[in-house]
């Protein structure tokens, strides 16, 4: 009994050093210790993670979701695959469903000066995720570091080449079934009536690939970040046709875009815990859309730029860093510290910085 019990706590400690391996060397120094375990009077000394510490002669205290370091409802969550979804933001497919239950959502310019999102769908869930749109090239080195299951609708040569090039586990209208379906809206064209159960997704594409996210981001108070500054509202130009702003109620960053609260689909406003702006250099293509619309490149996917972190209120300036696309961004203070997230929800945008061929801005204030 007394060696069935020491091997599930091992186990346990196994597995959770993985889930930290995303951390950085300052917080897992601060959070790893010696555990010793007493066992039907044996002795069992183990290295655990603070937060994850066995309860002796109860059930194991809770691991936190890697990509926004709340407890999860059930455990099992964490041992499955994370599921990406390509979800337009046009204002005529308005309200989009299934943003307020990712984990994270990446907001990236295309073409036209619009924006679209990546859902990310870990610990969460969604029955209606979407409209669905296609794939862009700066696609699969955004969720690489998380997740190589990708639900889109479509995409040209170019980008459907990219995501196999990279290993990307494509799901779309012709193998998702029951997993992705239509439904209609009277005036509305039929690009915008994609809709997905991030859950099914999930389920088709972990037959190929089914690892875990790692942990990406630092999670805790904000005075581990040092020197902050007032931010209540936050305005983010994407170009000249699409704003998107936040403001801090107390709790979390409501979005608006267009002067107009951002809603999704039966929950009313949409808000976050955390709101990074990204920069990077934003190039045009030369792949064109059907209309001869220039596509939208990222020069920068990898090495470093300018990030600022809006949580509690609170702006935190800083920069984000990368060597190779299968590694995460991660993001530094000014002090050089990682940046540390309020646990919840974390909203990333991709915006050209002023070395781009297209002009974006973010601005902020009390």
């Amino acid at each position: 009994m007394r060696e069935k019990l020491a091997g599930r706590v091992w186990t346990s400690i196994e597995r959770d050093s993985r889930r930290t391996r995303g951390l950085s060397t300052k917080v897992k120094a601060a959070i790893v210790g010696v555990l010793v375990v007493l066992v039907a009077g044996g002795v069992y000394v183990a290295l655990a993670d603070k937060e994850d510490i066995p309860v002796i002669g109860g059930a194991l205290a809770p691991s936190k979701c890697p990509l926004t370091g709340e407890e999860p409802r059930d455990e099992g969550l964490l041992d499955r695959p994370a599921v990406a979804v390509k979800i337009e933001n046009a204002p005529v497919a308005y309200p989009l469903s299934g943003l307020e239950d990712a984990d994270v959502v990446y907001e990236e310019l295309v073409e036209g000066g619009v924006t679209r999102f990546m859902a990310i769908y870990h610990c969460a869930d969604t029955p209606k995720a979407g409209p669905i749109r296609s794939a862009r090239v700066v696609d699969a080195s955004i969720m690489l570091p998380t997740t190589r299951i990708l639900a889109f609708s479509g995409g040209n040569e170019a980008v459907l080449s990219n995501l196999s090039d990279n290993d990307i586990v494509r799901v779309d209208e012709t193998n998702a079934g029951n997993a992705m379906q239509r439904v209609p809206r009277e005036g509305l064209a039929t690009e915008h009536t994609l809709y997905g159960h991030s859950g099914r997704l999930r389920r088709i594409g972990q037959e190929e690939f089914s690892e875990t996210p790692r942990t990406e981001f630092d999670f805790g108070s904000i005075d581990d970040n040092g020197r902050t500054r007032p931010a209540r509202n936050v305005t983010i130009n994407f170009s000249s046709s699409t704003t998107v702003s936040y403001e801090f109620n107390g709790e979390r960053y409501a979005r608006s875009q267009a002067g107009a609260p951002f809603e999704a689909e039966g929950h009313g406003q949409v808000g976050v815990e955390n709101v990074i702006v990204e920069q990077h250099t934003v190039n045009l293509s030369e792949i064109v859309d059907v209309t001869g619309t220039p596509s939208i490149e990222i020069a920068d996917e990898t090495g470093s730029g300018r990030a600022t972190l809006f949580r509690d209120g609170r702006a935190i300036r800083g920069t984000w860093e990368r060597e190779n696309v299968d590694d995460p961004v991660v993001f530094k203070t000014t002090g050089g510290d990682d940046m540390v997230l309020a646990p919840g929800t974390v909203w990333i945008h991709l915006v050209p910085n002023p070395r781009s061929e297209v002009e974006g801005s973010f601005d902020f204030g009390r």
